[in-house]
């Protein structure tokens, strides 16, 4: 073979092989462009701030919170108009009777097209007062009385669920056991259908809807001379006496 001939096939070789290899950077070089653009998206979100949790637009005063278990329990049967409540429990219960009644203020809802069943509305009116105490449902009460809209309404419902969480996490209670706190109830239950006469029946059905509550309450909020007092108490009046405050 002449060294001509030789010199060609070489040059030959070497171009096919400068092709190949370059073909294969290219290729490399487009397959890692693929892979930038589809992380592209990834990183942009990374350097995205996730949205903070809907914060309520209104928010109630919480230092106006004055009430322990017992006070927060009878202010459950005090706001229900199908209960003809006397003296010694209007006075446990803070007042609770000369607020908007849960019937009233789930007609009002409902006007507004904020609910649609008044019955079911009732009974979470009733849970409320149990967890945020009268005093804090009274300015949600308040709140709903005054709203124009069913987006009115959403806001004094924001600013309940936030007055709810805040107090849970600040209890100022004594650490009463679900135990005790059982207890307790059960005697407050017992003295309310007591007092009550003929409307026991229903004194019942309100009390044993929100025990679940009344208990989580009592567990925040409970103290150990509410529930000592509470033991030995005989009739309203002198559970009345046991509560950790009084106005």
């Amino acid at each position: 073979m002449s060294a001509l001939r030789l010199s060609l096939i070489l040059c030959a070789g070497l171009a096919v092989a400068c092709e190949s290899d370059t073909a294969e950077k290219a290729d490399e070089k487009d397959g890692a462009q693929k892979v930038v653009s589809k992380k592209a998206p990834e990183a942009d979100g990374a350097n995205d701030e996730k949205p903070e949790a809907q914060k309520a637009e209104k928010h109630f005063d919480l230092a106006a919170d004055k009430s322990g278990v017992l006070a927060r329990s009878a202010a459950a049967l005090d706001v229900d108009e199908g209960i003809d409540t006397g003296e010694a429990l209007h006075n446990l219960s803070h007042h609770a009777e000369k607020l908007p009644s849960a019937q009233k203020l789930c007609a009002k809802m409902n006007e507004l097209g904020a609910v649609d069943d008044e019955k079911a509305c009732v009974s979470q009116s009733e849970h409320h007062v149990v967890l945020i105490g009268p005093e804090i449902y009274a300015q949600w009460a308040s709140c709903v009385m005054d709203s124009q809209s069913a987006d009115d309404v959403k806001v004094c419902d924001e600013a309940e669920a936030e007055a709810e969480k805040l107090l849970h996490e600040s209890p100022h209670g004594e650490g009463l056991s679900e135990e005790d706190c059982g207890t307790l109830f059960e005697k407050f239950e017992k003295l309310a259908m007591d007092d009550a006469g003929e409307h026991a029946e229903h004194v019942e059905e309100v009390l044993e809807d929100v025990k679940g509550d009344v208990i989580a309450s009592c567990v925040d909020q409970g103290t150990k001379a509410e529930l000592e007092c509470a033991e030995k108490s005989t009739t309203l009046q002198e559970l009345d006496e046991c509560a950790s405050t009084h106005v």
